[in-house]
């Protein structure tokens, strides 16, 4: 292996350490809260950095900023991408039920069956209710427009009346 190699070999390992780092304080960090979470990684960044550091034998203070330069752009392109994946469930985790009441509230609106057939979710929530699903955002947003557009969230559908409920995770 050529000094070349050798070196890049020696920044591939800083590379994983980065990657390593934030599975491992995921897993030993759960439960523990920011920002103290976010202190200790950098502890356990610290110790893998260093531990790194003595593999790989290098001393000179140009490879160690490099070597810290590549880990730390590894850690942050990972938890990063980590957030942006949580971020993008979230707006795609909608869910919605239906309570049936045994009582008329004060205030609800009549669904016809023909708005059901229009708005789907809100009939499958209609005919289970109790339970709570997973709705496609368009029509969870659309659902909520039409009873926006109603006046309330509490509807009467025949001689049965539902308080309906949208969530997001």
């Amino acid at each position: 292996m050529t000094n070349s190699e050798n070196k890049n070999f020696k920044y591939l390992l800083f590379f994983f350490i980065g990657i390593f780092t934030f599975f491992l304080s995921g897993y030993t960090l759960r439960g523990i809260h920011p920002p103290t979470s976010i202190y200790l990684m950098f502890v356990i960044y610290g110790v893998l950095f260093a531990l790194g550091l003595l593999v790989s034998r290098e001393r000179s203070s140009v490879f160690i900023l490099k070597a810290f330069a590549v880990s730390f752009i590894a850690l942050l392109l990972i938890s990063v991408a980590f957030f942006a994946l949580g971020a993008l469930s979230h707006e795609y985790s909608k869910f919605m039920g239906a309570e049936k009441l045994e009582f008329a509230p004060d205030e609800f609106v009549i669904v016809t069956e023909e708005e059901l057939d229009e708005y789907p979710a809100l009939k499958r929530a209609v005919e289970s209710p109790g339970e709570y699903f997973s709705v496609d955002p368009e029509e969870w947003r659309r659902t909520i427009d039409f009873l926006d557009e109603k006046g309330a969230y509490e509807i009467k559908v025949g001689n049965e009346y539902y308080s309906i409920s949208f969530m997001t995770a």
